[in-house]
């Protein structure tokens, strides 16, 4: 069977009997029959035979309770969990140093959101997600996530007061009829850093201050760490059990051996092409890509797990996070394709915003605009409407307000990076943008006409949103969309262990982060709550720590929802 043998063709051919199978024995208990199961592809990388490292080649062993692999949020919060349950830990990262992007962060009921008054139906968020995720997912992740993320937060607000790392809510938060974006997002900040914030400059601000505070803590508490050292195999013991990585380069690896547990704390794998392709294929079609440290998230980890016996969440595509970059993402202003023409209410998140652009002639989307965005956006925000032209400032503080300072700064500096054109005519900036003039001529007039009218005939969008563009200068912010993260991964359960295609965990292995899977649905990244990746790598994270150490998760106090 080739590696383009579809879907729809397995159901074509299974389709038929599967019916029947469920009162099967194999259907209560032991494996699941092959015609459940995805159809095998040939031709993927992965699934050529492994070859086994040479022992003359392992120059090294090295034996503790917890093998960690990944020092990022999600690794570094498993060190610390797991020393401080006693365990002896090995953190393994394949860089030279600690990986850390973005910095916001989920949580809900934190000691933050008490101090500042913020309450949320945390119950109504859960299920919100699961209906975005069309239940997609294992919804048993979502309520411990809900249950355990605030004490989890809380444990890393301790432990980053230490080190001067500060931490408050996020201001930035989309407000509208059908779609809203909670106020549960957190980023931690140097205490001397100022939080008036330019786009581009993050300097002391983000998980690039929580994971080294993190990191600190875990030095402290005797973790182990071993940098530019990349797992390369797992080998199972008489038991099937994963309790060794071999890792290091070729002719000098080293044998971490792992007494409790091994950890897939790794993070994604949206610089693997392939990998992709295979799971994730509308991923193909961004135009950018960020991640930091670049081009890390190779996705070793998970064929390592594959080859091990471990299997991939069972529901495809895996959802990708893709978001557009600052500097065309406003809710109240035109949209035009590359033909000049609308497309969408321009009123939805982000990632709408990204898939719907992919859909247009070239990929390729605009938001226009004119002088008087300023005062337009801060109507916006200031009326509890939506956020700002540019992601609503991405370190702007509870109470804080918007900052129309930045977002001129930032304005001017798109401008300068080409991001934004400005020009005094709508001829003159349809060049600039590369559309016919014409084109974008008509759709600005029809687009103005509907704002007079106070009403959005053509694609419905809130009257309170409908920006004319009529006074010059004129400006187009192209949109870029961008994968921050692949947010699907290895099979697992609230065990947190690696699962195999039967469901089954496969002993002292475990996995947390960006490199689990099952916690979103197929195809789509939900915002409602922004910082969702990162929220669940600090979580499970820890309790990945204190299970594959031995401990009891009732240490960690549930939030009653």
């Amino acid at each position: 069977m080739s590696a383009q043998f579809s879907r729809r063709d397995f159901f074509k051919v299974a389709g038929a009997s599967s019916a029947v199978a469920v009162t099967t024995p194999a259907a209560i208990a032991g494996d699941i029959p092959e015609k459940w199961r995805a159809p095998k592809c040939t031709g993927w990388s992965w699934e050529k035979p492994v070859e086994p490292i040479p022992e003359a080649e392992v120059k090294k062993t090295v034996e503790v309770d917890v093998v960690v692999i990944g020092a990022g949020l999600a690794g570094v919060a498993t060190a610390v969990a797991a020393r401080e349950e006693g365990a002896e830990v090995a953190l393994i990262e394949k860089t030279k140093s600690w990986g850390a992007r973005g910095g916001h962060i989920t949580a809900f009921g934190s000691k933050v959101q008490k101090e500042l008054g913020v309450k949320n139906d945390y119950g109504e968020i859960v299920r919100r997600l699961i209906s975005w995720g069309q239940g997609r997912m294992d919804e048993r992740l979502l309520w411990m996530f809900a249950r355990k993320s605030g004490a989890c937060m809380d444990w890393a607000i301790d432990m980053c007061a230490k080190n001067d790392v500060k931490v408050t809510l996020w201001e930035g938060y989309y407000k509208g009829p059908t779609y809203t974006e909670f106020p549960v997002t957190h980023f931690f900040y140097n205490k001397d850093v100022s939080l008036d914030y330019t786009y581009g400059n993050s300097t002391g601000i983000g998980n690039v201050v929580l994971v080294p505070a993190m990191l600190k803590e875990a030095e402290k508490l005797g973790v182990k760490t071993f940098f530019r050292m990349p797992a390369a195999r797992f080998v199972k013991n008489a038991q099937g059990e994963v309790d060794t990585v071999i890792a290091g380069q070729k002719g000098n690896y080293t044998r971490f051996v792992a007494r409790r547990g091994v950890v897939i704390a790794s993070g994604c794998y949206a610089s693997n092409e392939e990998m992709r392709k295979r799971w994730a294929p509308y991923s193909l079609h961004v135009d950018a890509q960020i991640y930091f440290p670049a081009k890390t998230n190779t996705g070793d980890c998970h064929i390592m797990a594959l080859q091990a016996g471990g299997a991939m969440q069972k529901l495809e595509d895996h959802a990708a996070t893709v978001h557009l970059e600052a500097g065309a993402a406003s809710y109240g202003f035109l949209h035009v394709n590359a033909l000049g023409e609308r497309f969408k209410n321009e009123d939805v998140n982000t990632q709408s915003k990204s898939c719907t652009k992919e859909l247009q002639p070239h990929g390729i989307a605009w938001t226009v605009y004119d002088a008087e965005w300023i005062s337009q956006v801060k109507g916006q925000v200031d009326g509890n409407l939506a956020g700002g032209l540019f992601y609503g400032q991405m370190w702007q503080p509870w109470g804080a307000g918007w900052n129309t300072e930045v977002e001129k700064a930032t304005q001017a500096q798109h401008i300068k990076d080409g991001k934004v054109v400005v020009a005094d005519t709508l001829e003159e900036l349809a060049k600039k943008m590369g559309v016919p003039a014409e084109g974008l001529k008509k759709t600005v007039a029809r687009y103005n006409e509907l704002c007079a009218k106070g009403h959005d005939d053509d694609f419905g969008k809130r009257k309170e949103l409908m920006t004319p563009v009529v006074k010059p200068p004129f400006y187009a912010g192209r949109l870029v969309s961008s994968l921050l993260a692949m947010s699907g991964g290895l099979h697992t359960d609230p065990s947190l262990h690696v699962l195999d295609a039967n469901d089954k965990p496969i002993g002292k292995l475990f996995v947390c982060g960006a490199a689990a899977g099952d916690y979103f649905g197929s195809g789509d990244y939900p915002t409602l709550c922004p910082g969702m990746n990162h929220g669940r790598a600090l979580t499970f994270g820890r309790l990945a720590g204190i299970l594959a150490a031995g401990g009891n998760l009732d240490k960690v106090p549930d939030l009653k929802i």
